[in-house]
């Protein structure tokens, strides 16, 4: 029976260890302030240009 008990101790222990751990590891990645960088590109308007080339006069 006392090796029941140290073994259900041990995966207790085991257990809320894991736990901890994976809460900082989480808690840490989600704290970082990288701000992100923009991917837009700036492109001209053609719609003034397709409207003045398919005018008749």
């Amino acid at each position: 029976m006392k090796n029941l008990r140290k073994i259900i101790a041990l995966f207790s222990v085991i257990f809320v260890a894991g736990i901890l751990i994976t809460v900082v590891i989480v808690n840490t990645t989600l704290n970082k302030t990288e701000i992100p960088k923009e991917t837009v590109e700036v492109q001209q308007d053609t719609l003034s240009i397709r409207n003045t080339k398919n005018k008749t006069v």
